[in-house]
Parts: C-alpha cells; structure tokens; sequence
C-alpha cells in the first residue's frame, strides 16, 4: 500500500473526517511523550494555589516565588504552560506587565535568564522610560548605579534609536565600544551576573517609579537540568545569582520555577540560603489509582471532541465511538503501575499513560480506517 493509500479512509475521503464521523475527533487525542507543549490542561486542586498567588502578586505588587514540584513527566511543564497562557490572556489589555517564559538551560550562569528579561522589555522600554524622565528627571534618583544613571541620562537627551540601542547592547553584556563610552558615557562591560542584575534592578526600579512597569512573570522549566550537567561549583553560583535577583528585586518579580524533588534536595544541601527564600511550593504527583488515571483520559477525549465541534464539517454528523475504551485505558493504566512497582515508583507518571493512550489510539487511527 503507497503513503497516499494510507492517508486515505476506506471510502476514499481524508482520514481525518473518517475520524470524526466515527470517533468524533479529527486527531489523535493524546500526546505522545515528546509532544510536550500545547497540551490541554486538566485543572487541578492545586490550581487554587497557583492563581491565589497570582491574584496576590497582581494586588500588592509584592515579589514572589512558587515552586513547582514533582518528579519527571507529571506535568510540570504543562502546568507551566498552562499559567502562562492564563497570566497573558489576563494580562491581555493591562499595561506594564511582562512574561517571560524561560527553558533553564544548563549554562555555567544565571547571565541567559537575565539577558531574555532584557530582551523581553526591549528597546521600545528604554523609549518610554526616557520620554517618562524627560517630563520628571527626579525619577533617576531611583537608579544607584552610576554607569546606569549616565546610561539613562544620555537616553534622556538624544531621542535617536541609536541611543536606545546602545544601551540595550550595553545591558545585554555586549562588548563595551568606543559609541559606548562616548554616547552613553559608560566606563564598564556589563560582563558578570552580578553587574547584570544591578543593572536589571535598577531599570525594574527607575521604570517601576516611572508607571510604566508594574510586574515581570519569570517562568523557569527543568531547573533540575543544571545539577545534572555543571559541577558542584557553578550550581552553587547559578543557585546564588538566582537568590541574589529575588532578593534585589522586592516588588514586582513573580518567579514560578518547576524542579524535580531529588534537585531540590540537593540544591538545598549546596545552598540552604536559596531554600529559604522557596517556601511557596505546589507538588505535582504521578497518578495514584485506575480512577484518577480514567478520568485522564476522558478528559483529553473530551476536550479533542470539542475541538473538533468548533472545526467540524457543515453538514457532518461527529460519531460517538471511543478510539480509545475504558477498558483499554484500565488495562494501560494496570500495565504501567506494575512496571512502576518494579521500578520502585510511587505511581504511574502522566507522560507515560498519555503516550500508551496515544499509541492505542494511533493503532485504531491506522487500523480501523
């Protein structure tokens, strides 16, 4: 059979309306394993948490930090993805909100972190925020920093975009120039974490001050990945640059990280300081009983058949067979805790069962049509 027979149904139509005339779906409605993002999010008691801390930091303006923790393929990243999606559509039609989403890649420093929030403010900030000054320069007295306030005030004077730019390369660690010295008359490379978040605090106070920044989402996925790469020296130091901008920043920083326990442990042995400032923690557990796991799984049908309504053909009826039975889903689900049992797990892990589902489905989607 040829790749165009296989992607043809029986009767001679696309697959997918023969799926949604049987099944009513128009894809395979579970995620394989390595289709980690644009999932759909089944809520969650501990979504209460998450959006109680949301709703405080959006109110008071207060920093704050929330871990996210749970072993491997429980959801973290989805559930990050999740609030994220949530914070930008609430976020929507406010001014003077950022989110920044944020893969802690294994670098030997905090320095990507830091440049990606510059980069999410821009060089359209660095405008506002000098067309703000011009009206009240008093408002300089917030940056501490004397390269900084020498930045700023040559900003204030020139409202080129070559004056903006030059600062954004100077806050972005860039090699320090000659245009760099004489323009913006600064005298050091931003070359060090710690010069970075002096700087990035100094612009969070002066455009805070300003009225044109209220809030930074920072979201930080697979912090474990650092322990399993760099040495115990540059944990330590990723680790303190990140207490150091937490503690920098006392207002106006919503950091959501997610970790896995065994990271969090032995990040807490190598810096007990940086545990401390964790306290608000939200633990994501792998699926305890057939029950919970059935309820899984029902939820990604349902939410792939209303998907589907929303994008059905005129005039064609959705059918209302499982690709996936209960029966089928309780056997994956029975199969999985016996091999997690052998493993030594607590629990059948998300990612798993959805990727036994979806190759389940793939088979009826390959088979039946």
């Amino acid at each position: 059979m040829s790749l165009r027979d296989k992607l043809k149904s029986k009767d001679g139509k696309p697959k997918d309306l023969g799926l949604f005339k049987r099944f009513g779906i128009l894809t395979n409605p579970f995620p394989s394993s390595s289709q980690s993002a644009n999932n759909p999010h089944r809520r969650l008691p501990v979504d209460d948490d998450a959006e109680a801390r949301i709703v405080s930091f959006l109110r008071d303006g207060k920093s704050q930090v929330v871990v996210i923790e749970g072993t491997q393929g429980v959801g973290k990243t989805n559930f990050l993805s999740h609030f994220e999606a949530e914070i930008q559509d609430v976020l929507s039609d406010q001014e003077g909100y950022y989110v920044v989403r944020y893969l802690a890649d294994p670098e030997a420093s905090f320095d990507g972190t830091i440049r990606r929030l510059f980069q999410e403010l821009g060089t359209e900030h660095l405008d506002r925020l000098a067309a703000k000054i011009r009206e009240d320069l008093s408002l300089m007295r917030a940056a501490r920093n004397i390269d900084f306030r020498s930045a700023l005030t040559s900003l204030v004077s020139d409202e080129s975009d070559s004056r903006s730019d030059l600062m954004m390369e100077w806050l972005l660690g860039l090699r320090l120039l000659k245009a760099h010295r004489e323009q913006l008359g600064v005298q050091f490379r931003l070359d060090t974490v710690e010069s970075k978040t002096a700087a990035l605090r100094d612009l969070v106070l002066v455009s805070s001050e300003a009225g044109i920044l209220k809030g930074i989402f920072l979201l930080l996925d697979e912090l474990e990945k650092q322990d399993g790469v760099l040495g115990p020296t540059a944990v330590v130091r990723y680790l303190s640059a990140m207490r150091a901008i937490i503690d920098s920043l006392p207002n106006h920083l919503f950091m959501m990280l997610a970790v896995t326990p065994d990271a969090m442990r032995r990040y807490s042995v190598a810096l007990p300081a940086f545990r401390s400032r964790l306290q608000n923690q939200i633990t994501l557990s792998p699926l305890s009983d057939v029950d919970e796991a059935l309820q899984l799984a029902q939820f990604y049908l349902n939410s792939a058949k209303a998907d589907a309504d929303a994008k059905k053909v005129r005039g064609t009826k959705g059918g209302q067979e499982d690709i996936v039975t209960k029966t089928e889903a309780r056997e994956a689900f029975e199969h999985l805790r016996k091999l997690a049992d052998r493993r030594g797990d607590v629990g059948v892990r998300q990612r798993e069962y959805l990727h036994q589902l979806h190759r389940i489905a793939e088979d009826a989607i390959q088979d039946r049509l």
